[in-house]
C-alpha cells in the first residue's frame, strides 16, 4: 500500500512539467538532477497548468505511482520558493494542502436575462 505520511521524505521538482509519462520516465528525471529515485524518498511533481500532481516512490523493491488530477476550474495550489534550485525538499504539512487544498482558478458565469419589471 502507498502510505503518505510524515514519517516519508518529500522532495519537489519543480521545473519539470510534462506529465505525459509514469514512474519510468519520472524516475529518469530524479536521476538527472543527482538525485536517487530508489532511496525511499517520494518525489513529487506537478504539471505547467496546475491541474495534475504525480508523486513517485521506491518503497522495498516496489515502484509506487500516486497520481491526483483536477477537473474543471480547480487545480492545485502553486508553490513558490524565495530561490531557484532544481529540487527542494517539501515538509508533509505543505504537501498535504497542495494535495488538499484546490484553488478555483476560473468560475464560469453564464448570461442571465434581465428581467424588466412591469411598470
Amino acid at each position: 500500500m502507498f502510505g503518505l505520511t510524515g514519517a516519508t521524505k518529500y522532495k519537489y521538482i519543480p521545473n519539470y512539467m510534462d506529465m505525459r509519462g509514469g514512474y519510468d520516465k519520472l524516475s529518469g528525471v530524479v536521476r538527472s538532477l543527482g538525485e536517487n529515485p530508489e532511496n525511499g524518498t517520494a518525489y513529487v511533481f506537478m504539471s505547467k497548468n496546475q491541474k495534475l500532481v504525480k508523486i513517485i516512490r521506491y518503497e522495498k523493491g516496489r515502484c509506487l505511482y500516486y497520481s491526483q488530477k483536477f477537473k474543471g476550474g480547480f487545480s492545485f495550489v502553486r508553490l513558490r520558493f524565495d530561490v531557484d534550485k532544481p529540487v527542494y525538499v517539501l515538509q508533509w504539512k505543505y504537501l498535504v494542502s497542495l494535495m488538499g487544498t484546490p484553488v478555483i482558478k476560473e468560475i464560469p458565469v453564464r448570461e442571465l436575462e434581465c428581467i424588466e419589471s412591469a411598470a
